[in-house]
């Protein structure tokens, strides 16, 4: 029987949305290997009873609550020293993830631990009983993707781009099994350990965990033109996001991406300036709480998906917006 494990992302003890994405994602490489198998969650710190075994409705079949009163914050070290010991216990079949900031500190270390394989940021994956897995990754900004296939010997360490994991409904109202661990690891043997948490400025925040989004397309322009969205942003205490030909440009990293081949992002306010409305790109603000489009052209499809539109160039309504909420501020 094959055991497929998920690894639960949670914060300040909440599941995420990811998580459940994970859960299909699971579920589908148990009927592809044969129907014989069980969806095990791990989660990593402190979580409530309760909503660990709310994953039951998901499909999970139990919960491997991995805790300590030592750590209460995610410590890649001690985490995956953790998740090793686990793993050797139980050899699961493979160990999905979503890819975070924690994932790619846990991920690597685990996967040397084991000498075994590491995909990152993975559209796709697929396994059989035969011992083959294939995967497919995007490259170069997700203009290119390739297919990479390898020999699953070991359990094979997977983590999948957030935006490829859809939400998926409860569908029963059974509960999981949950069963706390507490390692057994020293923490004065770690290598590692966290003297201070510097909580990241607005602006600077992933676009997953972004309560306000300024987004720019190709109507806020380059260079200097653009920093009038680096000041609506500071403004508003928002994140910058961006189209891809804001991306294509170098204005923005890659990360900073919305859309199909970029991030899918559910803030409580997005504002979107410049941006015409590509089905690529709304396909990425769906879960959006509040839309805002600031646009040249009455026709662009932004509005279509707007709470407030406003008409207009964006480089002489942005300025007024700005100075009337540092009036506000006053």
């Amino acid at each position: 029987m094959f055991d497929i494990w998920i690894l639960v992302q949670q914060r300040e003890g909440s599941i995420e949305a990811p998580t459940f994405g994970l859960t299909a994602e699971a579920r589908r490489l148990v009927s592809e290997l044969g129907g014989k198998g069980i969806v095990t969650a791990v989660a990593l710190g402190s979580v409530s009873l309760e909503e660990l075994a709310s994953l039951g409705s998901y499909g999970v079949k139990r919960v491997l609550n991995i805790n300590t009163d030592q750590i209460n914050r995610c410590q890649g070290e001690y985490f995956s020293q953790a998740l090793f010991n686990a793993v050797k216990k139980e050899s699961p079949a493979c160990l999905l993830g979503a890819q975070t900031p924690e994932s790619d500190d846990l991920f690597p270390r685990l996967a040397g631990l084991l000498q075994t394989s590491l995909v990152t940021r993975a559209m796709d994956f697929h396994m059989d009983s035969g011992k083959k897995a294939r995967a497919v990754r995007p490259l170069a900004n997700g203009y290119l993707f390739e297919e990479v296939e390898f020999e699953w010997k070991d359990m094979p360490l997977v983590s999948f781009l957030p935006s490829v994991l859809f939400d998926t409904e409860p569908d029963s109202n059974k509960d999981a099994e949950v069963i706390k661990l507490v390692p057994d690891i020293s923490t004065d043997a770690l290598k590692t350990k966290i003297t201070k948490i510097i909580e990241a400025a607005p602006e600077d925040l992933d676009l997953e965990e972004a309560d306000i989004i300024v987004a720019a397309g190709r109507g806020a322009g380059k260079g200097e033109e653009f920093n009038i969205i680096r000041q609506m942003a500071k403004a508003v205490g928002g994140t910058i996001g961006a189209t891809r030909p804001i991306i294509d440009w170098g204005t923005l990293p890659y990360e900073k991406q919305i859309g199909q081949t970029g991030k899918y992002v559910a803030p409580r306010l997005i504002i979107n300036c410049g941006i015409s409305g590509a089905n690529e790109y709304t396909a990425g603000i769906e879960k959006s709480h509040q839309v805002i489009a600031i646009d040249k052209n009455p026709r662009a499809r932004i509005f279509r998906f707007a709470d407030l539109g406003v008409v207009g160039d964006l480089h002489e309504i942005l300025p007024q917006v700005i100075s009337r909420i540092e009036e506000l501020k006053k």
